[in-house]
């Protein structure tokens, strides 16, 4: 089965509710403010199943097929949000760039209008995010003093410590005026944190790309910094490092490093910091949503 022809024949059912147009416990899922319901969830459950697209038990799907559908459904959602916001969407200019390439027998040609129209998008919606720009300072400054990660990146400063009990003593030092950086250089036991005053680096720039903390940092220590306010020390959190006491860093600090850090491929990074920063909300019968796999669990 063919991912494009699945992910687009989930998007294939039924337009979204606006928004309040209904309770939350008829909604499957809430992403910000626009809503798909159970009832749409339940007709596109059974479409999936009749179009072979998925296998089902007793004529159900899956639970792990539930998940993944919702899951799909999500960061559909936010893409089409995100370009939104961006005063940008898929254009039929875009979807030309692949229909002219479809041969007149490919199987594209039975399938419903709609199923083409959503298969298409899914496919020409990486061309359009990469049409965004990185917004100009007094937007960006905006945006990570609001919700750092929405930036698309994270600059941030921790303190590592071997026990919980250093790692509240150190953050309570802090919270009564004690220096970061200072502490840092001092006590942290990871080995850079004398020359960086614990600043999380790379390529000696003071922000990293969302996507690459995603591929390489502990969840639980991303979902930590996701949380943290802007200049707020908080703590500790337990990785397979240490403990941690860690800090979104000031605007000030970072303005340089964040931009040149948008600089490349700014639509993606942004695209990601969207995604990790927007408000699902999954009916619990169906899973959780775990924002840094984006995913449902």
């Amino acid at each position: 089965m063919h991912d494009a022809i699945f992910i687009a024949a989930i998007l294939s059912i039924t337009a979204l509710s606006a928004c309040g147009s209904v309770s939350s416990s008829k909604n499957a899922l809430t992403v910000n403010k626009t809503n798909y319901t159970v009832a749409q969830f339940e007709r596109l459950s059974k479409e999936l199943i009749v179009t072979k697209q998925i296998e089902s038990t007793a004529g159900q799907i899956s639970g792990t097929d539930s998940k993944n559908v919702l899951s799909a459904l999500i960061r559909f959602i936010a893409t089409n949000q995100f370009l939104e916001a961006n005063n940008d969407s898929i254009t039929d200019l875009d979807r030309k760039s692949v229909t002219d390439g479809i041969k007149a027998d490919d199987p594209y040609y039975s399938w419903s209008k709609e199923l083409q129209r959503l298969s298409i998008d899914l496919g020409v919606a990486d061309t359009a995010i990469a049409r965004v720009k990185t917004p100009d300072a007094k937007t960006l400054e905006k945006m990570y003093s609001t919700a750092p990660a929405s930036a698309g990146a994270l600059c941030i400063r921790h303190i590592i410590l071997k026990t919980e009990a250093e790692a509240r003593s150190v953050l309570n030092q802090i919270k009564d005026g004690g220096d970061f950086i200072a502490l840092a250089k001092k006590l942290s036991i990871e080995p850079s944190a004398k020359d960086t005053g614990g600043a999380l680096q790379i390529k000696s720039s003071d922000c990293v790309p969302l996507i690459d903390l995603l591929n390489s940092s502990d969840p639980v220590f991303i979902r930590a910094v996701l949380a943290a306010k802007v200049g707020v020390p908080s703590g500790p959190v337990k990785s397979s490092a240490g403990y941690h006491v860690i800090m979104n860093r000031p605007y000030s600090e970072i303005a340089d490093s964040l931009q040149a850090t948008l600089a490349t491929d700014s639509g993606s990074r942004l695209a990601i910091g969207f995604l990790l920063s927007i408000n699902v909300k999954v009916n619990p019968k169906f899973g959780t949503w775990n924002p840094t796999l984006g995913k449902v669990e």
